[in-house]
């Protein structure tokens, strides 16, 4: 099919700034649906994910805009997701009245431009008739400065060096001799970044600050959680607002997974047809390979092919070609399953309890305790995971470190299993513990162990306790992202418990402060009880077929 393509097509906003757009559009006269998206990264060179040319000729309008403040467009971008309510709102009825537009718009996209569906979703545009935010967050927030208390330290990091400076310098230092400086600085900082992670107090963290003396993320950080500034940016206290039917994509590795498939369960909560895919997909790459594992061909995502599938039913009113709810794919076995709801609906909890090194069935009589020291300023290392950072191979399932080098963390495994163990949703890890910190980060990892002792993680979290009282006992609980994964015969469960995860996290000091403002560290010694009437233990929602 020949194609029309028009380039920096201005759309005005409700306040007078345009922004601008590249159009793909079949060589005709007739009228087709429009689908759209809308991301800061530059809309000429989204290619990779979205084939606007592949998209439009299969018969849509395809519309790709640069965000508020980025690129070819006017105004000035104040910080991630600001705009993308009001703007959101405004473009998809602007694209309902394009000449050949038949008045339905879909939205697509990934990551910020899959978080910008979602944002426009909530103003309910009257021509928004169905979205598919793959990778897509829910909260500005819950992945940024309160992810259960901690800091996503490495991803705000990367992402502001490697996915917004460089358009940011142009807009911010009209002189060229000036600019070209500061484009080698960037080069120079985003090659550095894993040797400045630790670099505190991070509101003066000099690979930003030699840039941006006054960075807006920096202002973001500072203001309170309960402010109303976040309901700008923020879906998940607010899903009530969403009426538009989607299909969400996800990944078991992807760091905005929980997102996602929250995304998801409120749209079938509503009834509003929702579907979801979830594969082992580390951030934006939907290849058979995720970290060091290969999952087979099998595992290899077909986005164009469930993108138009999906858009052909909700905008032209196509039967679906599977309209089972949810697709997810599940390692071990490297097999996909069908289920209508998530997590599916034949789950029930199996029960592994903490004692002394080992994960049992039966809980043990007797009481025991072990214990580890945590330094701040040696933190343990984040190794695989649903990671986003720059420079460090860490993304997916990595090989993890054997149990006897691991000093400032407790490991726990099973026997081998005798037979598979499918573990299929969210894990749950329960703990008794105390500190002589008065404040303290629990970190919890589940991983699989072949036969012959290499362990590879699956699912992982944290949670922040800010104020506790010294030597005191209190209770923990650490849901652990969700997976799915079928322990095969011979193989072992570990579960290893922390109190940092660094730099995926940033690493709590022990004080009562932060590393944003603070230097200060104490070295604190935290202890974990077993056995007798104590409750730590791991939860495993087990699938059966």
């Amino acid at each position: 099919m020949k194609l029309i393509i028009e380039t920096d097509v201005m759309a005005t906003m409700r306040d007078g700034v345009k922004l601008a757009a590249d159009i793909y559009r079949p060589d005709d006269n007739k009228r087709y649906p429009v689908l759209l998206s809308r991301l800061p990264y530059n809309k000429t060179y989204s290619f990779d994910f979205m084939r606007p040319h592949v998209l439009a000729s299969q018969g849509y309008i395809v519309i790709l805009q640069d965000v508020r403040g980025r690129y070819a467009s006017e105004g000035v971008f104040e910080g991630p997701y600001i705009a993308e309510q009001t703007d959101g709102y405004d473009t998809v009825e602007w694209a309902a009245t394009l000449p050949c537009s038949d008045g339905k718009v879909g939205m697509l996209g990934l990551s910020y431009f899959g978080y910008t569906q979602m944002l426009a979703a909530m103003t309910q545009p009257p021509h928004l008739t169905a979205i598919a935010p793959t990778m897509s967050q829910n909260s500005f927030t819950e992945v940024s400065q309160d992810h259960n208390g901690a800091t996503e330290l490495s991803m705000w990091q990367t992402w502001s060096l490697e996915s917004i400076a460089a358009n940011l310098l142009e807009r911010t230092y009209t002189d060229p001799k000036e600019l070209a400086t500061k484009r080698l600085i960037l080069q120079n900082n985003i090659t550095n970044i894993p040797y400045t992670y630790d670099s505190y107090p991070y509101e003066q963290w000099q690979p930003i600050t030699s840039l941006f003396p006054d960075f807006y993320l920096f202002d973001m950080y500072r203001k309170p959680l309960t402010d109303l500034f976040w309901d700008k940016i923020t879906v998940k206290n607010q899903y009530e607002k969403v009426k538009t039917p989607g299909l969400h994509i996800a990944g078991w590795y992807d760091c905005f997974l929980k997102g996602t498939l929250e995304n998801f369960k409120n749209g079938q909560q509503q009834g509003l047809g929702d579907q979801l895919i979830i594969g082992p997909w580390v951030h934006g790459d939907f290849s058979a390979r995720s970290g060091e594992l290969y999952y087979g061909e099998q595992a290899r995502a077909e986005l164009y092919r469930w993108h138009l599938e999906w858009f052909n039913h909700q905008l032209k009113g196509l039967p679906l070609m599977d309209s089972t709810p949810v697709r997810y794919f599940t390692m071990g076995t490297n097999e996909w399953h069908s289920a209508t709801t998530w997590p599916p609906a034949n789950t029930k909890e199996k029960r592994y309890y903490l004692n002394r090194r080992e994960l049992v069935l039966e809980r043990s009589a007797s009481e025991s305790s072990l214990s580890y020291e945590h330094d701040p300023k040696s933190p343990v290392r984040t190794r695989g995971g649903v990671t986003f950072m720059h420079g460090l191979e860490v993304e997916g399932p990595k090989e993890q470190l054997p149990i006897t080098s691991l000093k400032d963390t407790l490991s726990f495994e099973t026997e081998a299993l005798k037979e598979p163990l499918n573990v299929t949703g969210n894990v749950r890890v329960l703990l008794e513990v105390s500190t002589d910190a008065t404040s303290v980060d629990f970190t919890a990892k589940l991983s699989d162990v072949y036969p012959d002792g290499t362990a590879y993680n699956l699912t992982d979290d944290i949670v922040r306790i800010k104020h506790v009282n010294k030597n005191e006992r209190f209770t923990v609980e650490i849901e652990l992202w969700g997976t799915s994964n079928v322990f095969l015969e011979g193989h072992r469960l570990r579960l290893d418990i922390a109190s940092s995860n660094f730099p995926r996290f940033d690493v709590n000091p022990g004080t009562g402060g932060s590393f944003f403002d603070s230097t200060e560290t104490v070295v604190s010694k935290q202890t974990v009880y077993v056995g007798g009437n104590n409750i730590s233990q791991v939860i495993l929602p087990i699938v059966t077929f």
